[in-house]
């Protein structure tokens, strides 16, 4: 009621004043209607620096300035899309954003000429502010990210070149490759008995872990512990044999490496559209091998 009547009061303020002359009572004047508020998009292929972390983890918006990419940045635009125009600006998980999702995972791979999981690299989704979203905004930007880890909480490489065909040759640092592992306890044989990661090093320095292969879980509920095992396992022994030039039932024979493959133990990263888990053929980690594992057969490890 009290808007009301102050409106009124206005209103009535208005009709008892006059117009000045040489003016036609217009207010605007003619002006043109204020555009609505908008954000840059970036294209495809460039590359952007930002102000604070990239983290895989964070389903937040970094503020992010285009930047030469033979300079430090965090991430690179493989493609942008648009969100449905009747929609709320959509959360991590939302149907909207698993469409972004697989779309932006999509042209991951085909901007870098592979599957973009089996580099040391993650997507991120880049989204309309709240002004932008209320002024009609509604692109998304597809942005590929270097990171240092499988942990969910590390920071972005801030790297210089384009990442554009970099899993194609076989010669990019980006590549997955070898591995130290996050461990705490081993067994009588020196395995971890349980691992809460990998951290990308050079094959040439002392590991624990080699990337074998990445396996696509089908869709549907997130599935529990015992239903992925189930699934990835077997198909992981089969990479990590093929890793080795063996047969499965040869590599079982070996007693010297163990087949780990990471656990989607992120439900909400099921629900957006991550249903790729990492295989790895692993050593003791308290006898690290040195160079890869690739080709070696029945022959002993490279330590």
């Amino acid at each position: 009621m009290r808007r009301i009547a102050l409106l009124a009061a206005v209103a009535a303020l208005l009709a008892g004043c006059s117009t000045p002359s040489g003016t036609d009572g217009d207010l605007t004047n003619g002006w043109g209607a204020q555009p609505a508020p908008s954000e840059p998009v970036p294209a495809a292929g460039s590359c952007l620096t930002a102000s604070g972390n990239v983290v895989y983890a964070d389903k937040g918006d970094p503020v992010a300035i285009a930047v030469d990419c033979a300079t430090p940045h965090k991430l690179e635009v493989v493609k942008t899309g648009r969100f449905p125009d009747d929609i709320s600006p959509p959360g991590w998980g939302d149907k909207a954003m698993q469409a972004a999702y697989a779309d932006c995972g999509k042209a991951a791979s085909e901007y870098t000429s592979a599957d973009w999981h089996t580099g040391w690299l993650f997507v991120h989704i880049g989204r309309p502010s709240t002004a932008a979203w209320a002024g009609g905004a509604r692109t998304y930007v597809c942005g590929l990210v270097e990171g240092g880890s499988t942990n969910a909480y590390t920071p972005a490489v801030e790297r210089t070149g384009s990442l554009k065909g970099a899993l194609a040759a076989g010669t990019s640092p980006v590549i997955r490759r070898c591995a130290k592992l996050n461990g705490v306890v081993t067994d009588a044989r020196g395995f971890y008995k349980d691992i809460h990661g990998q951290r990308r090093i050079d094959c040439a320095t002392p590991h624990d872990a080699e990337f074998a292969g990445a396996i696509e879980l089908p869709p549907g509920p997130y599935p529990s512990w015992a239903a992925q095992q189930d699934y990835v396992f077997p198909r992981c022994v089969e990479a990590v044999a093929a890793l080795f030039g063996l047969s499965e039932a040869a590599l079982r024979r070996r007693g010297d490496v163990e087949v780990e493959f990471t656990y989607l133990n992120d439900e909400t990263e099921w629900v957006a559209g991550e249903h790729v888990s990492i295989c790895y053929a692993v050593v003791a980690s308290t006898h690290p091998v040195r160079g890869s594992l690739k080709g070696i057969g029945t022959g002993p490890l490279p330590v």
